[in-house]
């Protein structure tokens, strides 16, 4: 490897108190759990376990073991409300679960964890040094050592169940996914040491031990490569600049949060280039050795970058106070070997680092050294001397960390040796990041709990080979291939319990080359189709089964159900508001994840009025805020017209989080309430569904009980005319107020055809639907029956920007009557968000 002899400067340390706060605030979690009472409480309850465990790590036969007791420091983690929800957390050490309310995806994601040996996907003639899914796990790709990448459709699209046969590329690789664009890199050194797909799913770059990075797209054909060159450039033999290649090695390079800029690190320097102004902005002699991998922060600013060495140490660096002297912000101190990787949680706070002292540690900034401390230790080595990683054992070390180590959490059971072992925080969405994740040169993938268990450990040994569907279920008694492989890199899918990871074949450097990629999945998943959703809604439908078994037992006062309707021979068709069978099962034809609702009438987005959270705050009609339906390019004030499907089939706002009720026909935010009898009533009922046609535009609420919630008294004689309607979303028209001049006009013009009304003449008392829509009667749009509004109530002008919806209720004869007007008021478009800017597909 590369190395840069020119020891590391030194200066003034760096006060971070502007970057990072050394004050905790105080987190309160949701249902009023406090991160205290949490941690005391877990204390107590789990104080034996953690004084019975060892508090040193065992070392056997140069193997750390796995750790199968919680550690305090780890539960202090899990408990101060910045890894998961913390009621969650709670609950699951209680053994507690409320059956009362829906679960959300993340309590029910974070208990799934990929545990299936896994399924061959696609194999390489060259060991695959990079495997990712992209940030939305819209494309997973990889990077080999025949200087090839590969983009792949990560939809899970396979070839049908069953024994499948492999599709060979031009390139010699095989596999059974849809591959979108295979790359020819740019001639390298040896390797492509790393790459980095852009947010947008647009670009990729990589490096090659060289100083130069190169770009290129993803989705079309184009075979342009654009090189972003981090060398100084020198002066040639006749006057021409010049970058000298080989001055320095490029091992590691990350795209920023906004796709706009580039971290790289090699040869014992960090550096990044801004690709909008085309120029290297940082240029920083890091380490004493080489950087194996480096990245940013937080995905906010990009201010503050990470570098991680073989001289042991992960540096911080803050952009703002870099100086001529490029005195780090602080050091991260506790390996005692080199560093193969370092993965950041996104925050600021937190970030991950795997050793070749077969320690994987998790680090808060706001606890790292100064580099005063580095350099009182800087010639001190406490490792294992001439220690050489890529060997297939880790000798007994002397010392079992830095002696000012500062590291939160440590981590250990993987074997981290031959290459740059990487390791990640499991996925936001699902899982809180409450996991830990890392491959392993014995061919085993640990996954670790934040309180320092191992919870899950993959052996690629058994994985099956690609003949085999990794959707369908494990075939029994089958036993895989016992061949041994080299995990380099894995990753977690962002919204299903599934795992790739990048195996090399053989188990040394002179072993017969190759890598195969395997896809993993919990085992308990229904392999049909869909994923996690159908898991989702097969324990749904349980639910209410039970529930409507136990209502029928208490014989609950004003209960509903669909037993009881049945006994009582009620068509339980509810006249086509009831769920139509090709409704989607998981978002009754919503599409899946966040979307907006457009009315076809108005041009308008369905809005949570003033971005509010109070229970009952309505829901209008209101222009678009924000154009564009990329998830990142998206204001996030713009998300008061975002809505979603939850697990329980309600429609939710995303701002919020709040489900979507129906109060007195208009759309109302609704907080979760408690049982009150008689059961249902206007304060305490089960929420509508809504049902979205994407044939006819309609959307369809559907009601378990008349949604005017009479009184026990009139309950049994209501229930015989709600279910005759259908209840459908229309927006209301809006007309423009009415002037002093109009006002005169239609005087003066009623005084000429009726003289005698100037004079008091007695006019009729009942009003018609003519004389509110032409004046005479003051009632607002929203206040008219759908059925008595005329083509002069179907004026919609008002220069106004908010307009009404509202829930109509209507029988038969009023739908088949309606006019060309009022259809379309009740049509609606929903255009989901996406992740990236994904093109379509051909």
């Amino acid at each position: 490897m590369y190395n840069d002899s020119s020891p590391m400067e030194s200066s003034q340390d760096f006060d971070m108190s502007e970057l990072l706060d050394d004050e905790d605030e105080e987190y309160e979690g949701p249902d009023g759990y406090d991160d205290d009472d949490a941690v005391e409480q877990l204390e107590l309850e789990l104080e034996n376990a953690v004084e019975a465990q060892n508090e040193e790590a065992e070392v056997s036969i140069g193997r750390i073991l796995d750790v199968k007791e919680p550690k305090k420091e780890g539960l202090s983690l899990l408990m101060n409300g910045e890894f998961g929800r913390l009621k969650h957390q709670v609950d699951q050490r209680n053994h507690v679960r409320d059956k009362t309310r829906p679960i959300p995806r993340e309590d029910l994601a974070s208990d799934l964890l990929p545990n299936t040996s896994g399924t061959a996907v696609a194999t390489y003639g060259a060991n695959a040094y990079v495997g990712q899914y992209s940030s939305d796990s819209a494309f997973y790709y990889t990077c080999v050592r025949d200087f090839r990448l590969h983009t792949i459709w990560a939809d899970g699209s396979h070839a049908s169940s069953g024994i499948r046969n492999a599709l060979p590329m031009d390139d010699g690789h095989e596999t059974t996914m849809k591959v979108i664009k295979t790359i020819q890199a740019h001639p390298g050194r040896w390797t492509i040491t790393d790459s980095h797909l852009s947010p947008d799913n647009q670009r990729m770059i990589y490096a090659s031990i060289s100083n130069t990075v190169y770009m290129t797209t993803t989705l079309d054909s184009s075979p342009v490569q654009t090189p972003i060159r981090f060398a100084d450039p020198v002066r040639g033999r006749r006057g021409v600049w010049q970058y000298d290649d080989d001055h320095f090695g490029i091992w590691s390079c990350k795209f920023s949060a906004d796709g706009n800029e580039v971290i790289a690190g090699g040869t014992g320097m960090i550096f990044v280039y801004d690709l909008l102004a085309d120029k290297r902005t940082v240029k920083i002699s890091a380490h004493g050795d080489d950087v194996n991998s480096c990245c940013w922060a937080d995905t906010a600013s990009g201010n503050v970058l990470i570098s991680a060495s073989d001289d042991t140490y992960l540096k911080v660096w803050d952009r703002r106070s870099l100086g001529a002297s490029q005195t780090p912000s602080g050091v991260l101190m506790g390996h005692t070997e080199g560093i193969t990787y370092v993965s950041a949680k996104g925050d600021g706070r937190y970030v991950i680092s795997n050793g070749k002292d077969q320690v994987l540690r998790l680090w808060d900034l706001r606890k790292m050294r100064s580099n005063s401390e580095l350099e009182a230790h800087t010639y001190k080595h406490y490792g294992i001397p001439h220690f050489d990683y890529r060997g297939g054992a880790y000798p007994r070390p002397k010392h079992k960390a830095h002696p000012m180590d500062c590291s939160v959490m440590q981590f250990t059971g993987h074997e981290v040796l031959r290459t740059l072992i990487r390791c990640h925080f499991s996925p936001a969405q699902t899982t809180g990041q409450q996991y830990i994740y890392s491959g392993g040169s014995d061919g085993r993938i640990h996954i670790w709990s934040l309180d320092g268990r191992v919870v899950q450990v993959i052996d690629r040994s058994q994985t099956l080979p690609m003949s085999f569907d990794p959707t369908g279920p494990e075939p029994p008694g089958y036993i895989g291939s016992r061949s041994k492989a080299c995990v380099r890199d894995v990753s977690w899918h962002s919204e299903q319990p599934i795992l790739m990871s990048a195996g090399w074949l053989g188990g040394r450097w002179s072993a017969r080359e190759g890598s195969i990629i395997a896809r993993h999945e919990w085992k308990g998943l229904s392999k049909s189709r869909g994923g996690l959703e159908d898991h989702v809604e097969k324990q749904k439908l349980e639910r209410d089964e039970r529930a409507q078994r136990r209502t029928l037992r208490r014989e609950m006062p004003g209960a509903y159900n669909l037993c009881a309707r049945h006994e009582m021979n009620v068509d339980v068709n509810m006249q086509r508001t009831s769920m139509d069978a090709d409704v989607d099962l998981h978002t009754y034809g919503f599409p899946p994840g966040y979307f907006i609702i457009r009315s076809v009438a108005t041009n308008r987005l369905l809005d949570v009025a003033s971005d509010e959270v109070e229970d009952g705050t309505a829901v209008i009609l209101w222009p678009e805020s924000e154009t564009s339906l990329v998830e990142t390019m998206r204001r996030p004030e713009s998300n008061n017209q975002v809505f979603y499907v939850d697990t329980s089939g309600a429609l939710c706002s995303r701002s919020s989080g709040h489900a979507i009720d129906v109060e007195n026909e208009a759309l109302v935010l609704r907080h979760r309430r408690p049982v009150s009898h008689p059961f249902p009533n206007a304060y305490s009922h089960p929420l509508p569904h809504f049902s979205y046609d994407r044939d006819t535009k309609q959307i369809t609420v559907m009601f378990s009980a008349d949604p005017a919630y009479p009184t026990a008294s009139g309950r049994a004689e209501a229930l015989s005319t709600w279910k005759d309607k259908t209840y459908l979303l229309s927006s209301i028209p809006m007309r423009k107020p009415r002037t002093i001049i109009d006002d005169a006009a239609a005087f003066m013009s009623s005084a000429i055809s009726a003289p005698l009304a100037l004079f008091g003449s007695p006019k009729n008392s009942r009003a018609t639907a003519e004389e509110v829509f032409g004046g005479d009667i003051d009632l607002r749009e929203d206040e008219i029956l759908e059925q008595d509004r005329t083509e002069e109530g179907e004026v919609d002008d008002s220069p106004e920007r908010l307009r009404v919806v509202r829930v109509v209720g209507l029988l038969k004869e009023d739908l088949e009557g309606a006019g060309e007007k009022a259809k379309v008021r009740r049509q609606w478009e929903v255009y989901p968000l996406r992740s990236s800017k994904k093109s379509t597909e051909t």
